[in-house]
């Protein structure tokens, strides 16, 4: 569906050390519909500067990826798409407030509970999404979240934005591209739409096994070298070489049973075991257990990293 755009402002401040960037955004979508707009928004004036917007898409770029969005494509991956249309929604700021009933800004403590308000760095219509509260639609984390799992569809769906639908944030894709390509921890995404590599506890032991992305503590990725760390400075390591197996946390070693290359087929391809990762379901299963097995050419054995 095509969605209704309230031509209206937002004035965000922006910080990066010394710099300062001031910016003029428009309100997000409230769901309802309309006739095709003929040109793009009315009164999108964006004035950054280089630090500010590459700070700025970096913030955004850590909370999607955190999320679950995909890195799986450059300038067309989710990930990107998800930094750019913030950019170009809020700026990625979280503290972003437009109250499209009054046609002004607000904040959080300010804005009325009858009026439509458009909150936080993806600008989550309080309308719209009755049940995002204030408190996850300000928090650029939460509201990441709630992006991925509600709005776009694990991070393949992205109409319900204006700033996507009038193709504004395409102007924010490079500057987002380059801001996930600077990225070293986040999810590790499957080809399978909403599927995560991850762990239940981040202790020496644990198998990995498949999750739904952002909904389990244990997803995080630190890309060291071809290493993937967890956040207690684990690794993903094989368990076995030349046959297939599970694969488990284990104390960090620089063994090559530790070491995930990816391939041109974005497979994570252990030298050791010369296996390649996979979800032995073959599907969206959370919880079976993830194995290194003989290397294929198949979505359970496709995945993407930070």
């Amino acid at each position: 569906m095509i969605r209704r755009f309230r031509p209206s402002a937002v004035t965000v401040l922006l910080f990066a050390g010394a710099f300062a960037a001031c910016m003029i955004v428009p309100a997000a979508a409230t769901g309802e519909a309309r006739a095709p707009a003929s040109r793009p928004v009315n009164g999108l004036q964006i004035h950054l500067s280089g630090a500010a917007l590459a700070a700025a898409a970096w913030h955004c770029a850590r909370w999607a990826s955190d999320a679950g969005f995909s890195n799986d494509g450059y300038l067309t991956g989710g990930l990107t798409i998800a930094v750019a249309v913030a950019l170009a929604e809020s700026g990625c700021s979280p503290r972003a407030c437009w109250d499209d009933t009054r046609s002004r800004p607000c904040s959080e403590h300010t804005e009325r509970a009858r009026d439509s308000v458009d909150r936080g760095a993806w600008q989550l219509n309080s309308r719209a999404w009755r049940s995002v509260s204030n408190r996850c639609a300000f928090s650029g984390p939460c509201a990441a979240d709630m992006a991925y799992l509600r709005i776009s569809a694990v991070g393949t769906f992205f109409a319900p934005w204006t700033t996507y639908s009038e193709d504004i944030y395409a102007h924010y894709m490079w500057a987002a591209q380059q801001a996930v390509n600077g990225l070293q921890i986040g999810t590790v995404t499957s080809a399978l739409a909403g599927s995560c590599l991850g762990y239940p506890r981040d202790r020496t032991g644990i198998v990995a096994r498949l999750e739904n992305c952002g909904t389990a503590a244990g997803q995080t990725w630190r890309v060291v070298g071809s290493a993937l760390h967890t956040p207690a400075g684990l690794c993903l390591a094989a368990t076995a070489r030349r046959r297939p197996a599970i694969v488990r946390l284990a104390r960090c070693s620089r063994s090559r049973l530790e070491q995930w290359r990816t391939t041109q087929r974005h497979q994570l391809y252990n030298p050791a075991a010369r296996r390649c990762l996979s979800d032995p379901s073959g599907g969206d299963r959370p919880g079976v257990l993830l194995t290194a097995t003989t290397c294929a050419t198949s979505r359970q054995e496709t995945w993407f990293r930070p």
